[in-house]
Parts: C-alpha cells; sequence; structure tokens
C-alpha cells in the first residue's frame, strides 16, 4: 500500500506542475498571436501543448530522479537540487533533441530553469512551514487565553 502511496504522490506532483506549466504556455501562447496578429485559438493551444508536453518531460524525469536518489541523499534540500539538476540535464537534452535536434543547447537551456524551479519549490516551502508554525502559535496562545477566562 506504501508504494501505491509513494506513486500516487508522485503523479500528483507531476500533474500539478504540468497544468501549471500547460496554463502558463495558452497564456504566452495568446499574449504571443496577439502580437504577430496570429490566429488566436490555434497558436495558444499549440504553445500550450508544447508546454505541456516539455513540462511532462522535465518535471516527470525530476521525479523519477527523486525516487532513485531518495535512499543515497539523506538531505532534503540537497536531494531537490540534484533531482532539479539531473531534470534539467536529461529533460533538457530530450527536449533539446526533440524540438530542434540540438540536446546541448537543451541542457543549457534548462539546467537553470530547473534550478530555478527547485529554488522556487524550496522557498514556497519554507513559506508554508513558517505560516504553519505562526498559526500553531496563534492556536496555542488562543486556547490559553480560553482557559484562562473560564
Amino acid at each position: 500500500m506504501e508504494y501505491l502511496d509513494q506513486t500516487m504522490e508522485c503523479i500528483d506532483h507531476v500533474a500539478a506542475r504540468v497544468s501549471f506549466s500547460a496554463v502558463a504556455g495558452l497564456g504566452l501562447g495568446t499574449m504571443y498571436s496577439t502580437l504577430r496578429g496570429l490566429p488566436l485559438r490555434s497558436t495558444a493551444l499549440k504553445v500550450g501543448g508544447s508546454f505541456a508536453m516539455v513540462g511532462t518531460i522535465v518535471f516527470g524525469l525530476e521525479r523519477i530522479g527523486y525516487v532513485v536518489m531518495k535512499d543515497q541523499i539523506e538531505q532534503e534540500k540537497t536531494l531537490l537540487l540534484t533531482s532539479h539538476a539531473f531534470s534539467g540535464v536529461a529533460g533538457g537534452a530530450l527536449n533539446g533533441y526533440l524540438f530542434h535536434k540540438k540536446p546541448r543547447q537543451g541542457m543549457f537551456y534548462f539546467i537553470p530553469v530547473m534550478m530555478g524551479v527547485a529554488a522556487l519549490e524550496m522557498y514556497v516551502e519554507n513559506k508554508r512551514e513558517e505560516r504553519i508554525k505562526e498559526l500553531m502559535l496563534e492556536n496555542s496562545l488562543d486556547s490559553k487565553e480560553e482557559v484562562g477566562s473560564q
């Protein structure tokens, strides 16, 4: 059962990021078609589809790298950065080859992009943990005030 839970967690992780990539692609495709005077719907869908495909490759490989390296790397931040770097190299090479037949250029593009995604994920996680601590502290103070007033 634990294996199934871990698999579903990985699928959810990838799906959330791919969905965000697709929506970003739709928005950028809409802006690009407006700027260039191209057909709005078809351009937005093509760009959104491309972003979704690229996102699936890089974020799927990031999760594969994360799961494979989880046993070897104990520190969470190092694991996160390493899996994103792996994704930048492998996913970037694959995307570079698929789209332009130039895997090295894809790697040089996606390594910094994925490292930026890792930094953003760490920042969001730190903010989330800080907020949880604040809420727990507020909750404990409120419960102490209630006990004191009774």
